[in-house]
């Protein structure tokens, strides 16, 4: 189960009390997954649904809205998902009626046509709005999160809502970007889409359509992620400081070994001497292990290295003249 779907299953469990925004949430709905087409004479309209309890749910709401029995119902599989959707088909005068009451119609000139205009008086407050977009967002959103056990490693938080014509999504984004989330929009082949790219400002909008165990479920998700990079980060780090250490270590050897052919040990400075034996006995430790092993500083024990480097860089210059 992607984000996505666990956002739509928090929003499909809570019923909703008022009628008006029951409205709002079947017009969202519809408007989010909705065709409309002619049969005969007959004006239809066809949306989907994807489970059993959500298709009961909205049942319930055409009836005690509308005392409409959706029995236009049929079993279609999605090719892309692999999954069987519920199509509900709306015709007859009672559906147009029904349309029109819930705004997807207006009367222009004498003859119905098809309403772009989302936002009327169905959406005028405010816990209309939110209801038509949570019914807008179960129909043709989608969420998806970093997760590596699901989409790998490279996955970008990522929400949109997918729209058939640029009017309603530019609208949509202006309510959502006046309520501080910035949602853009772009052109998919025939569609247009909402998205939102920023964690946090998904979060914002799951708040903002009520889904607060989502947005928990997220949070954690965040700060999860967070913390691995985190780990990573000290890992890389990790590693480059090894890997400098192992340069650093092979360098000194390197001068010993030419201090030790054309010089010898016996005829540097004691103190360099000690350093030399146990750099050599000792080739993986730290410069803090040497230290302490010679019971000096690290500051000084970085000062004698670079001594005995310095000294191994001379009598590699006087070889080679």
């Amino acid at each position: 189960m992607n984000f996505g779907e666990v956002i739509k299953k928090e929003i499909l469990s809570k019923n909703i009390k008022d009628n008006h925004c029951k409205k709002a949430f079947i017009a969202g709905l519809i408007r989010g997954s909705g065709t409309l087409y002619e049969e005969g004479k007959e004006v239809c309209l066809s949306f989907r649904v994807k489970d059993e309890e959500t298709l009961i749910n909205i049942s319930n709401y055409f009836h005690s809205l509308f005392n409409y029995d959706l029995r236009e119902v049929s079993v279609v599989t999605d090719r892309l998902n692999k999954k069987e959707n519920f199509e509900i088909t709306i015709f007859g005068d009672a559906g147009i009626n029904l349309l029109t009451e819930l705004e997807i119609f207006v009367e222009d000139e004498g003859e119905l046509v098809v309403n772009f205009d989302f936002y009327g008086n169905l959406t005028h407050k405010e816990c209309c709005f939110i209801s038509f977009l949570r019914g807008l967002f179960v129909s043709s959103g989608v969420c998806l999160v970093p997760d590596e056990n699901e989409y790998g490693a490279n996955t970008k938080y990522h929400l949109e809502m997918v729209f058939s014509h640029p009017e309603p999504a530019g609208a949509t984004s202006n309510k959502l970007i006046k309520r501080g989330i910035p949602a853009k929009i772009l052109r998919r082949k025939d569609s247009y889409v909402l998205y939102i790219k920023s964690a946090e400002k998904i979060k914002d909008f799951i708040a903002f359509i009520n889904a607060p165990v989502s947005v928990l479920k997220l949070t954690n998700l965040m700060i999860n992620r967070e913390i691995t990079n985190d780990s990573n980060r000290r890992k890389n780090c990790d590693i480059g400081n090894v890997n400098k250490q192992i340069d650093a270590s092979m360098k000194q050897l390197e001068a010993i070994s030419i201090i030790e052919k054309n010089v010898g040990l016996e005829n540097v400075k004691p103190a360099l001497k000690e350093v030399c034996v146990i750099r050599k006995e000792n080739p993986d430790e730290t410069l803090l292990e040497l230290a302490e092993r010679l019971n000096v500083s690290k500051s000084c024990l970085n000062h004698r290295l670079r001594k005995i480097i310095e000294i191994a860089n001379e009598v590699k210059g006087n070889s080679d003249a």
